[in-house]
């Protein structure tokens, strides 16, 4: 068997969506496909493998736009890699020529890096295969809804950013030297356009807005999926307040954040109580420019919405 190696394209997506059910045993629906690639406001790229017109490799990433020592720059989010079992047949040659293909036109794009959150064995595969290399471990914070003073006043809670938000983010954007953009026009999309996942957000403030969190509830677990605050760190536990409280009256138990290296959150996100667990994934990057990884290995604002799956 011979596969042919190429960009994707997006009418190649019925394919890439057959390829994913194969391999991974569950549905990824057009529609959000379409949400996580075609309408990405950052856009996206990948190479996929053919053979006898049907697609049998991916290797995909979605572009996000990041603050990097204060600079906007492009990144890609590596993700949703697959290659079918009968081009698993030329062994590893599918896989390394996807990559190559890949990261050759990222690169020349001036990416300074790619990143990504794998299970093990993707992990091991992507360090021995791509080059690839572990940033940092991912650890969670779980605390428990009571653990978190009443809900305080001036606080508010909907499923859509309005017209206030870009104020939020000038205002929030000084203190996040490293850290994805957050406009209204991309929080939109991250969390209220997403078709198969519901996030609810709050905030403080009215006009101005001072600050803002994305939750993910599922059960009894409410993820802060993504927050800002226009002082920093500093108003972050009056925001996780308000998040606890409106978690508890969706049913959640507990909220759950990511420790983060730098960036406005770390030292009230070391402060809180509850327990500190390893996430089962860590953040690896394929890296064009090492001096800017290990940056945002220190100061990076790192939030669970990084992680596409949550």
């Amino acid at each position: 068997m011979t596969a042919r190696i190429r960009e994707a394209a997006s009418a190649d997506a019925p394919g890439i969506r057959r390829l994913f059910a194969r391999t991974f045993g569950a549905e990824l629906s057009a529609p959000e496909w379409i949400w996580k690639f075609e309408q990405n406001p950052d856009g996206w790229y990948g190479v996929v493998a053919e053979e006898d017109g049907e697609i049998v490799g991916n290797y995909a990433g979605w572009g996000m736009r990041f603050r990097l020592d204060g600079q906007e720059t492009l990144l890609y989010s590596v993700g949703d890699v697959a290659t079918d079992r009968r081009a698993r047949g030329l062994g590893r040659a599918v896989y390394r020529a996807m990559a190559g293909a890949f990261y050759e036109t990222v690169g020349a794009r001036g990416v300074p890096f790619c990143f990504g959150f794998p299970n093990a064995r993707a992990l091991a595969i992507s360090h021995r295969l791509v080059g690839s290399r572990t940033l940092l471990p991912i650890r969670e914070v779980r605390v428990p809804v009571g653990a978190f003073p009443p809900r305080p006043a001036g606080t508010g809670a909907g499923d859509s950013a309005g017209a206030a938000f870009d104020e939020l983010w000038e205002a929030a954007r000084a203190a996040i030297p490293s850290g994805a953009v957050r406009d209204r026009a991309r929080a939109n999309w991250r969390y209220h356009a997403r078709p198969t996942r519901y996030y609810r957000m709050v905030w403080t403030g009215s006009a101005p807005l001072t600050s803002w969190a994305a939750l993910s509830i599922v059960g009894e677990r409410a993820l802060v999926a993504d927050w800002l605050c226009v002082s920093g760190g500093a108003g972050l536990p009056e925001l996780l307040a308000a998040a606890a409280s409106e978690a508890s009256a969706l049913g959640a138990t507990e909220l759950v954040l990511w420790e983060t290296p730098g960036g406005p959150g770390r030292d009230a996100i070391s402060r809180l109580p509850g327990q500190r667990a390893d996430a089962g994934f860590p953040l690896i990057v394929r890296a064009f420019d090492d001096d800017a990884a290990r940056r945002f290995s220190e100061t990076g604002h790192l939030v669970p919405a990084l992680y596409d799956l949550i």
